[in-house]
């Protein structure tokens, strides 16, 4: 089952919130999330988190019984929602609305990607890139020309890509911009990895070459 996280940032255009709901078979809103749900006029199934950044407005536009307050100050309302997605049965979560404003705030959301390895199929998804974490042999989508980033989390080793404009072969990348803006040259593509953490980084655009 694929679920969609709406969290509290900046949100993503109103047409790609409303492809990933389309999409998706559960909508979970994370707290102050539920706002941007509501001004794409997406109904969330449940709202999920501490939920001190709900208003009266969300509450009045969602049914009582799809609140869930959740007490744990350890975890951050994503992190709660992402965990009622998976305890629902998601193999899948998009996650949208995780970045802009606080790059500390960017970049913790982006660390769910790494927190719930082996859990479910996590990316998260903006205007501009799809993310997700390499886990083994991952498949690029996209025509030639789809502009691919690697980013190294730490060391990775064993990165191996496949039909990108420039390939690597059994490659260590540490965290630095060698990965940044690759394209797909043809299909099929793909990337693996043998350890660590990388994020790939699918764009949604294509930069042909004649």
């Amino acid at each position: 089952m694929r679920a969609l996280v709406i969290a509290n940032g900046e949100p993503p255009s109103t047409d790609l919130l409303r492809d990933l709901a389309a999409h998706a078979s559960l909508v979970v809103a994370a707290d102050g999330g539920a706002r941007h749900a509501l001004a794409a006029g997406i109904v969330p199934a449940a709202v999920v988190g501490d939920l001190d950044s709900v208003t009266p407005a969300d509450r009045a536009a969602i049914p009582p019984d799809r609140f869930h307050r959740v007490h744990n100050p350890d975890t951050t309302d994503l992190h709660k929602a992402i965990e009622f997605a998976l305890a629902r049965g998601a193999e899948r979560v998009d996650i949208a609305a995780a970045g802009g404003g606080r790059a500390d705030h960017a970049l913790a959301n982006l660390s769910v990607l790494r927190e719930f390895r082996g859990a479910a199929e996590l990316h998260v998804a903006d205007d501009r890139f799809d993310i997700r974490l390499v886990e083994g042999t991952v498949a690029i989508d996209g025509p030639p020309g789809t502009v691919i980033s690697l980013i190294a989390i730490g060391r990775c080793e064993g990165v191996t890509t496949v039909n990108l404009r420039w390939d690597l072969a059994n490659h260590t990348l540490d965290f630095s911009p060698y990965g940044v803006h690759n394209e797909v040259a043809r299909q099929p593509a793909a990337i693996s990895v043998t350890s660590g953490d990388l994020l790939l980084f699918t764009g949604r655009w294509v930069e042909p070459h004649v």
